[in-house]
């Protein structure tokens, strides 16, 4: 077994994914966490950083670089100082171009690297949308890592089929929980009868589904309340149909991090009728938070929400599978409150960041002796 005392994370996006992890990983090396300022204090919160002091753990706080090319040099100076100085044995970038980075790289290929890529293939929609040159970095960067890690196998093989190069260097490792305010062990049932649909509204996320389910359970006498969290593309067109039913209450905003808690902890379920995607930053939430999931059955989502331990599945686009599967629990305490600890049982046990870690730490080595064997 190789020693790994040294770990540079580099993150970009992905804020809470990250700190997380950086958090576990600290327990068993010395870590050194760079981000980016709005990021983290977007997903976070402003007062992130007095809740991650920690031994072993050193964190440098980048500001996002202007549209300059002055600027951008200098951030890509930081880094590559940063990293230098701190001589880790492995760099674990988190996929997200950004020049800066894309500049970074040349100054740092003598040392491992894992990239882990969240969506292998960009979503439909606004996603797609992407600029030419991220389109490029993106391809540049998994073509020169040691390892890539994906969160769900079936990503893991379309990552392996864009990209033969990569083969056996693909590891799959569970995207853990997201969100803070809930340490409890057993879930409690809100009152009221809310269905949570949560997070950036593109229409990949099938809110023209969701709407549709509210309204008929509504219809069937069920004192429903669909809430739509977030903002996207999607939410205008449906919005008069939702104001029409009186049964939406729309939040039409980017959701703080304080706000979280509150709006997962007083929902029944949290429900993800996606028409395609690979995984869920959502899901992670509620696994958080105790509250059950009805998702659609595409991608890797199923490794992370587990049909009859922590939600229920169904067919993508499938009005009338996913009204049922949400009628099923609303009328079933016992099935909520079996979901509901189902997925606290995964946050503390097998999808912990401190099991996370541990499977990470073994993709550390792999890329070590990739490394050295080259």
């Amino acid at each position: 077994m190789l020693a790994i005392n040294r770990i540079a994370l580099v993150s970009f996006h992905f804020a809470e994914y990250i700190v997380n992890l950086a958090l576990a990983l600290s327990e068993k090396a010395n870590v050194l966490l760079i981000l980016y300022q709005d990021n983290v204090n977007d997903e976070l919160g402003a007062d992130w950083l007095n809740k991650t002091q920690k031994p072993g753990l050193e964190i440098v706080i980048l500001t996002r670089p202007r549209r300059s090319v002055r600027s951008t040099i200098k951030n890509a100076n930081q880094l590559i100082k940063a990293i230098q100085q701190f001589a880790p044995d492995v760099i674990h970038y988190q996929e997200g171009p950004q020049d800066s980075l894309m500049l970074s790289l040349p100054f740092l290929t003598k040392i491992p690297s894992l990239l882990t890529i969240h969506d292998p293939k960009p979503h439909s929609g606004q996603d797609a949308k992407e600029l030419s040159r991220f389109t490029f970095f993106r391809m540049i960067m998994r073509r020169t890592v040691d390892v890539a890690i994906t969160h769900g196998n079936i990503m893991a093989t379309e990552l392996t089929n864009m990209y033969p190069r990569l083969g056996n260097k693909v590891w799959s490792i569970a995207h853990g929980p997201l969100g803070a305010g809930f340490d409890g062990t057993v879930a409690l049932r809100p009152e009221g009868c809310r269905l949570l649909f949560f997070g950036r509204i593109h229409a990949y996320k099938g809110l023209v589904y969701f709407i549709e389910s509210v309204i008929t359970l509504r219809d069937k006498g069920y004192p429903v309340i669909g809430v739509v969290a977030g903002q996207g593309t999607d939410l205008e067109p449906h919005r008069q149909r939702m104001t029409d039913a009186g049964c939406f209450e729309i939040i039409d905003k980017y959701i703080a991090a304080e706000d979280i808690p509150g709006l997962f902890l007083d929902s029944l379920i949290t429900v993800l009728p996606y028409t395609d995607g690979t995984q869920s930053g959502v899901a992670a939430m509620a696994l958080s938070f105790g509250r059950p999931v009805v998702a659609s059955e595409v991608g890797s989502i199923p490794e992370l929400v587990r049909a009859g331990i922590n939600g229920l599945l169904v067919p993508p686009r499938d009005t009338d599978q996913l009204t049922l599967a949400l009628e099923s629990i609303i009328t079933d305490n016992t099935l909520w409150q079996d979901l509901a600890n189902g997925a606290l049982s995964l946050k503390y046990g097998e999808l912990s960041w401190r099991a996370i870690a541990d499977q990470t730490l073994l993709a550390y080595e792999a890329a070590m002796q990739i490394k050295s064997a080259a």
